[in-house]
C-alpha cells in the first residue's frame, strides 16, 4: 500500500491500482454469481414463489438456498465497497464459492438429492466426467455452465485479493 500525505499533514494510505481494479472484478463475479443464483427460473426466486402461490410445502432445500447465499453475496460485496474489513468477507467468500461448486457436484453426483427425503427416488448417482461433460449437466446447461465459470473466477479473485491483505 501507498503511503500520501494530505493537505492538513494526515496520511492516507491508499490501495494499489490493480488491488483496486481486482476488488472491482470481484464485486462484478460476486454480483453475477449473486444474480444467476437470485433469479434462476428454477432453483431461485420463482421456485420460492411458486411453492408460495401453490401452498406446498418446500421439499427441495436448493431454492431457500440459492436465495439466502445470494442475498450474502450481495451484502458482502455492499460491505466490502462501504469500507468494512475486508479478510473475513473474502474467506466467507471463497468458503461459499467452494460449497457452491461442491454442492453442484455433489448434488449431481450423490444422486440429485435422492437422499433428501420427499425428492427424487432411485439412485442417479454420476461421475464427474459425465457431471461436465454429459447433456443436462455443465456442458449442455448454460446457467450451470455460466454459474461453475463464475464461482471459480470468484474464488480465484477473492483468494489472490486475501493474500494481498495486510
Amino acid at each position: 500500500m501507498n503511503e500520501t500525505q494530505t493537505g492538513d499533514g494526515t496520511s492516507v494510505t491508499a490501495e494499489p491500482r490493480s488491488t483496486r481494479r481486482l476488488q472491482y472484478v470481484a464485486a462484478g463475479l460476486a454480483y453475477m454469481v449473486a444474480i444467476v443464483h437470485l433469479f434462476h427460473p428454477t432453483l431461485g426466486t420463482p421456485a420460492l414463489v411458486a411453492y408460495a402461490a401453490a401452498g406446498t410445502p418446500l421439499i427441495d432445500p436448493r431454492p431457500v438456498a440459492f436465495v439466502l447465499s445470494s442475498v450474502a453475496i450481495i451484502v458482502g460485496a455492499n460491505l466490502i465497497l462501504l469500507g468494512s474489513p475486508r479478510k473475513p468477507i473474502y474467506a466467507l467468500g471463497m468458503i461459499l464459492m467452494l460449497v457452491y461448486i461442491g454442492g453442484y457436484f455433489g448434488w449431481h453426483a450423490l444422486g440429485h438429492g435422492a437422499w433428501w427425503g420427499g425428492l427424487e427416488h432411485g439412485w442417479y448417482g454420476h461421475s464427474i466426467a459425465e457431471i461436465l461433460l454429459g447433456p443436462a449437466h455443465v456442458r449442455d446447461d448454460r446457467i450451470a455452465l455460466l454459474s461453475k465459470l463464475a464461482e471459480l473466477a470468484l474464488f480465484c479473485v477473492l483468494a489472490l485479493l486475501y493474500r494481498r491483505e495486510p
